[in-house]
C-alpha cells in the first residue's frame, strides 16, 4: 500500500514522529516501497547534474594586448568549469549513494533496526498460562511449565523467538519478514498461521501441529518438512526421525488453552507429566509398570481431585494423597 509522499518526506527530513518512521521503514522493506526509493533516488540524482555550463566563447575586442589577456582569462575560466562538470558528475554518483545511506541511518536510528538487540523472557509457572502479544501483533499463548524469549522489537528482514515448553501462536501475516521459532537445534519458519507447538526440554519428543497458513518443520539436520492444515509433525531428537500425520481430533491437540485436558489412549506416564505441569502437583509411582498402562479421558473440571476421580473410573488405578499437593499412584490388581 502506497504510503503518502508528505509522510516520506517528513521521515527523510527528520520530522516525523517515531510510529511514522517505523511504518515507512517497513515500506522501504516492501517491493513496491524499494521500487520507490529506488526512484527517488534517482531523480535526486538528475537533478543535481542536470546544470547547464556553457563554453564561454572568444569575442572581437579593439586592442590586442587586452584580446590576449581575455583570451588567457577564457582559458583558465573553461579549465575551472571543465573541472567543476567533472565534480559534478561524481556528485551525481555518490549522492545517491550518501542519500539512501544517510535515510536508511535515520530510519535505523528511529525504528531500531541496526541498534543492539534488546530481549524479553516470560517463564510461565506450573498450574498457570500467560497471553504475550508481540510487537507485530502476533499472539502467544504459553502453557505452563514453559519460558518463553522474544526481542522486544523485530527487525527489518525477519522476526525470530525461543520456546521451551509449549505454546499456541497466531502469527500475524507479514510475507517480507518470516516469523521463525527456535526450538533448541530444531524450528519452525512460518509467514502468517495458526499452529501449536510442544517442545519441553525434558521430553525427547517435539510436536508441531499446523491448524491454519503454512509452516516449514526444520530438524537438526536441516531437513524441512512443509506441513499442510490439519497436519501434525512428531520429531523424535534422539532417532532424529519425523513422522508427520493427520490427528482426528484437532482440538484435542490445543485443549489446554481452555484448562481442558483431553487424553486419547495416553500412557499414564504421559498423563502424570501433564497433570503435573497444568495443577502444578506432583506424584510418587512407586510400581513402574502401571506407567505403561493407556486411558482415554476429557474433562474440563479445574480441580485435580475431580480429574483424578474421573481416571481413577476408567482405570484400575487409585491415587492417594500423601500431602498438599503430592499423589501416590497405586495399582488396584
Amino acid at each position: 500500500m502506497k504510503i503518502d509522499d508528505s509522510i516520506i518526506d517528513k521521515v527523510l527530513d527528520n520530522e516525523a514522529l517515531p510510529e511514522e518512521a517505523g511504518k515507512v521503514a517497513d515500506w522501504f522493506a516492501t517491493d513496491e516501497g524499494s521500487e520507490y526509493l529506488s526512484h527517488r533516488l534517482d531523480r535526486e540524482a538528475q537533478a543535481v547534474s542536470e546544470g547547464k555550463f556553457q563554453d564561454v566563447l572568444p569575442c572581437s575586442v579593439p586592442e590586442e594586448k587586452m584580446k590576449s589577456r581575455f583570451m588567457e582569462q577564457i582559458k583558465y575560466e573553461s579549465k575551472a568549469m571543465r573541472t567543476h562538470r567533472r565534480w559534478v558528475m561524481v556528485a551525481a554518483v555518490v549522492l545517491p549513494f550518501i542519500f539512501l545511506s544517510a535515510s536508511l541511518l535515520f530510519l535505523a536510528n528511529r525504528t531500531g533496526i541496526f541498534s543492539e538487540t534488546e530481549y524479553a523472557e516470560i517463564t510461565v509457572p506450573c498450574g498457570e498460562q500467560v497471553r504475550v502479544i508481540l510487537q507485530d501483533g502476533s499472539i502467544v499463548q504459553l502453557n505452563s511449565d514453559s519460558r518463553l524469549k522474544y526481542p522486544r522489537q523485530f527487525g527489518l528482514f525477519g522476526r525470530s523467538v525461543e520456546l521451551w515448553g509449549e505454546a499456541y501462536f497466531v502469527i500475524a501475516k507479514d510475507g517480507k519478514r518470516p516469523f521463525t521459532v527456535d526450538l533448541q537445534g530444531v524450528g519452525v519458519r512460518v509467514t502468517g498461521t495458526k499452529f501449536n507447538i510442544k517442545s519441553y526440554p525434558t521430553e525427547s519428543n517435539v510436536w508441531v501441529t499446523l491448524e491454519e497458513g503454512g509452516i516449514l518443520f526444520r530438524d537438526s539436520r536441516s531437513k524441512e518438512y512443509v506441513l499442510l492444515p490439519g497436519e501434525s509433525a512428531e520429531y523424535n531428537r534422539q532417532s532424529g526421525k519425523c513422522l508427520i500425520s493427520r490427528p482426528e481430533d484437532m482440538g484435542q491437540i490445543s485443549a489446554w488453552r481452555s484448562n481442558s485436558l483431553n487424553f486419547y489412549l495416553t500412557p499414564l506416564s504421559e498423563i502424570i507429566k501433564v497433570m503435573e505441569r497444568h495443577y502444578d502437583v506432583r506424584f510418587i509411582v512407586k510400581d513402574s509398570v502401571v506407567l505403561k498402562n493407556k486411558f482415554t479421558l476429557s474433562t474440563g473440571k479445574v480441580n485435580v481431585t475431580d480429574v483424578l476421580n474421573d481416571l481413577e473410573a476408567v482405570s484400575n488405578i487409585d491415587f492417594r494423597q500423601v500431602e498438599e499437593g503430592v499423589f501416590e499412584v497405586i495399582s488396584k490388581e
